[in-house]
C-alpha cells in the first residue's frame, strides 16, 4: 500500500554529504583544463586536483559511518550526473547566439573537451574511487574500527595513484606533450598524497561525530565488494 504520509529519513545527514559529494565532483570536472602553477613540487596540475581529493576523503566518511554499501551508491549517482553534468554543458554551449555575443570562442575552448575528460575519467574515477573506500572497509575489521585516520590516508594514496595514472591520458592532444605530462604527474600525485595528509585528522572527527549523531558504526563483515553487484 502507497504511504500517505511523508515517511522519516533514517539518517540525518546522509543527503547533505551526498549532495556536497557530487557538488566537489562536478566542481572539479568544470576546471578540469585550467592549469596551476605554485611552485617546483606542484608545478603543473589541473585546478581539479586542487577539488577532487576531497572526494576521496568524504567517501572515506560516508564509508567509514554508513558502509560500503552506502558509498557505492554514493560513487554511481555522482559517475552518472557528471554524464549528464558533460552532455548538458556541451548541449549548452553549442547553442545559437545572438550576433552581439562574441564570446563563443571562449566556451567552446573551456568546455568544449569536457566529455572526453568525463569519460576519461569515468575510469580512473571509477577505479579508484572503489578502490579507496574498500581499502578503509576491508581494514576496518581486523582494525577493530581503529586507526580511520592511516586507512584514510592509505586508501587515498592508493586510489589517487590510480586515478592519477589514468585521468593524464585525457590530457593528450590537449597542448600537453609527454614532458609536461610527466611533470603533471608528478605534481598531481605529490598534491594527493598532501591532501591525503591533512584531511586525515578532520576526517576522523568528522566520521566521529557522525557516528555518534547518527547513531550508526558500520563493519562491512559478509559485505559483496563486487563493484557490480546491485542486489
Amino acid at each position: 500500500m502507497i504511504a500517505r504520509a511523508p515517511k522519516k529519513i533514517p539518517y540525518k545527514f546522509i543527503i547533505c554529504i551526498s549532495m556536497l559529494f557530487i557538488t566537489v565532483d562536478l566542481a572539479a570536472v568544470s576546471v578540469a583544463y585550467k592549469m596551476v602553477y605554485i611552485n617546483t613540487l606542484f608545478e603543473i596540475n589541473s585546478a581539479a586536483t586542487f577539488i577532487f581529493p576531497l572526494t576521496y576523503c568524504i567517501g572515506d566518511i560516508v564509508t567509514e559511518v554508513y558502509g560500503f554499501k552506502m558509498a557505492k551508491a554514493l560513487i554511481y549517482y555522482s559517475l552518472l550526473l557528471q554524464i549528464v553534468f558533460g552532455f548538458l554543458i556541451t548541449m549548452a554551449i553549442h547553442l545559437p547566439s545572438p550576433l552581439f555575443w562574441n564570446h563563443d570562442a571562449a566556451y567552446i575552448l573551456v568546455f568544449g573537451s569536457i566529455i572526453k575528460f568525463i569519460l576519461a575519467g569515468t575510469i580512473g574515477n571509477s577505479v579508484s574511487s572503489f578502490l579507496n573506500i574498500y581499502i578503509v572497509s576491508k581494514l576496518k575489521i581486523p582494525l577493530e574500527g581503529q586507526l580511520f585516520w592511516l586507512r584514510s590516508i592509505i586508501s587515498t594514496v592508493i586510489g589517487g595513484f590510480i586515478m592519477v595514472s589514468i585521468i593524464m591520458l585525457s590530457f593528450l592532444g590537449k597542448h600537453v606533450n609527454l614532458s609536461n605530462l610527466f611533470i603533471m604527474f608528478k605534481s598531481t600525485f605529490s598534491l594527493e598524497i598532501f591532501y591525503a595528509l591533512i584531511l586525515a585528522l578532520p576526517a576522523s572527527i568528522i566520521a566521529g561525530f557522525l557516528k555518534v549523531k547518527e547513531n550508526i558504526d558500520v563493519y562491512d563483515y559478509d559485505t559483496n565488494y563486487n563493484p557490480f553487484a546491485f542486489k
